[in-house]
């Protein structure tokens, strides 16, 4: 029991210094650039516009981070996730739909069919988005995402034409704060696939990593379809 006690002590420790470190860099960023506009010296107005950019793109990275921490705290809990008729295919259109808009840089080709599922409408709006995070921050221009049914199972794939996943760290990119050599220099915190895991579970459903129809990562969800009353 006491050795029990001692590794959930070290887990925890471990969780809350890594998850200071994730929200340290960028409040530092919105403490900067506030200071710059509200105490330093005058600017010209393409330094203003940048300044006000970083500031808002940081304080919305911190509110997922924030987002996601509170999720894996309600999991850690024993939170056992409300499941209630959703159709899968409204979901995916309007989050794609949003990601589109924000992301227009990138082009995201959506394919999907009419799939209902038991699932928990909000928790599934977090797993597509994480799943879109993940594909948007390494592709070089497309991204897919795919609706199909198979086999008594709505699939949901998300993939992008980026250089893929490695097969050594497949199962390693659900841990907690885990982030490859090749992804250390970008802005993810290691935790979105860990969270996409806990909700797929929730759902009684399976994720697997693996290869885009591109040739970079495919991300696939597999949830049960919702059986007719």
């Amino acid at each position: 029991m006491l050795s029990r006690l001692q590794e959930a002590y070290e887990s925890q420790r471990r969780f809350v210094a890594d998850a200071s470190h994730e929200l340290r860099t960028p409040l530092a960023t919105i403490q900067g650039n506030a200071g710059l506009l509200a105490h330093g010296p005058p600017v010209a107005e393409p330094v203003r516009r940048a300044a006000a950019t970083d500031i808002a793109e940081e304080s919305e990275r911190m509110g997922r981070l924030v987002d996601r921490l509170l999720t894996l705290a309600r999991a850690d809990s024993g939170l056992r996730l409300d499941l209630a008729p959703v159709d899968l295919r409204e979901v995916v259109l309007d989050v794609t739909r949003q990601a589109a808009a924000v992301h227009q840089e990138r082009t995201i080709d959506v394919q999907v069919v009419g799939v209902s599922v038991a699932g928990n409408e909000d928790a599934l709006r977090q797993l597509l988005w994480i799943l879109l995070d993940n594909a948007l921050r390494y592709a070089r221009e497309r991204i897919s995402v795919d609706l199909e049914v198979d086999s008594g199972w709505a699939r949901l794939m998300v993939g992008d034409d980026g250089q893929g996943i490695a097969v050594a760290e497949r199962e390693r990119i659900f841990e907690r704060f885990y982030r490859s050599d090749a992804s250390r220099t970008g802005q993810g915190a290691g935790l979105g696939l860990s969270i996409a895991l806990w909700i797929t579970e929730q759902h009684g459903g399976r994720i697997i990593t693996g290869q885009s129809k591109a040739g970079g990562a495919g991300l696939y969800v597999d949830l049960p379809l919702l059986r007719p009353s």
